[in-house]
């Protein structure tokens, strides 16, 4: 079966196995960790305390859901931005109002947001034969039209990671609703076409 079958993921990241055990054991055992992190965009490092809940792989990249104690809610850590984590002797008890599968069912894939959008999206017939029969989000709704188009309706409660997915369908796309993602969608084009105005440097 090993020369028959074989998976590929894309982009799959670099998991530190260290960094692994450590959060692991920590939520095996309700142990407060603390490490270093680094925002999305930011420039230096801050140091966390968390009591970690869940970890989750989720399209090739491993997340941790934690308990920020010094920030009093629940948030989200990528593996590859966290640093030196370590087990401290503190303990907690799991809060039971967390369930991983509600806290990103709003959410296309980790980002969470506190709005409530209707995302409608047209593919044309060549990005309909790929979204087909592939289940995205838990709230879509996949109509295929006369034409060989479709509509793909979903409900999330942010848009950021919409962006980019539309992005990666080209001109495959477009946005029906909701007005803020297309404008979004509008002003990465623009962006675009004055960044490739000019020919690209051999």
């Amino acid at each position: 079966m090993d020369e028959a079958l074989s998976f590929r993921p894309f982009g799959p990241e670099d998991t530190d196995l260290k960094t692994f055990e450590v959060l692991s054991r920590a939520v095996q055992e309700h142990r407060v960790v603390r490490f270093q992190y680094k925002k999305l965009g930011a420039r230096k490092p801050e140091c966390r305390h968390v009591q970690p809940h869940h970890l989750a792989c989720i399209e090739n990249v491993w997340y941790l859901f934690a308990f920020d104690i010094d920030r009093g809610a629940m948030r989200t850590f990528v593996f590859t931005r966290l640093n030196q984590p370590e087990l401290t002797g503190k303990r907690f008890t799991p809060r039971k109002d967390f369930n991983a599968d509600e806290y990103l069912r709003g959410s296309f894939s980790v980002f969470r947001g506190g709005d409530d959008f209707e995302v409608v999206i047209e593919f044309d017939a060549w990005a309909t034969d790929l979204i087909r029969g592939r289940r995205w989000h838990s709230s879509q709704e996949f109509l295929e039209l006369p034409d060989g188009t479709s509509r793909f309706r979903m409900r999330l409660n942010n848009i950021e990671e919409m962006e980019r997915w539309v992005l990666s369908w080209g001109a495959h796309a477009m946005v029906v609703r909701p007005r803020a993602l297309a404008e979004r969608i509008r002003k990465t084009a623009v962006e675009l076409t004055t960044r490739y105005a000019e020919p690209v440097p051999k």
